[in-house]
């Protein structure tokens, strides 16, 4: 199956940026929302897919509705397509 364009870096840029707005370590989202560290780090680096599962685990860390979360990375989506669109 093919990804869908810019999905893991958006929701890399938006969980990034989240975390970091509650000045919150990965160590501290891993233990609330229940994930490996390491896979954190994973999709923070837009190199792991995020499952549904571990998607409303980590709206809830993070203190967003899924619904917000997933409202922010269809936007940051967005800016990368007329960012590389833009850069061309």
């Amino acid at each position: 199956m093919e990804k869908y364009p810019y999905l893991n870096e958006a929701v890399a840029n938006v969980l990034k940026e989240r975390r970091e707005a509650l000045a919150m370590s990965k160590r501290k989202l891993s233990e609330l929302a229940m994930i490996e560290r390491a896979y954190i780090t994973g999709l923070e680096n837009g190199k792991w897919n995020v499952t549904l599962n571990v998607f409303f685990f980590l709206s809830e860390a993070l203190e967003i509705a899924p619904e917000k979360f997933i409202e922010l990375v269809r936007n940051e989506i967005e800016q990368l397509k007329n960012k590389r669109v833009h850069n061309q």
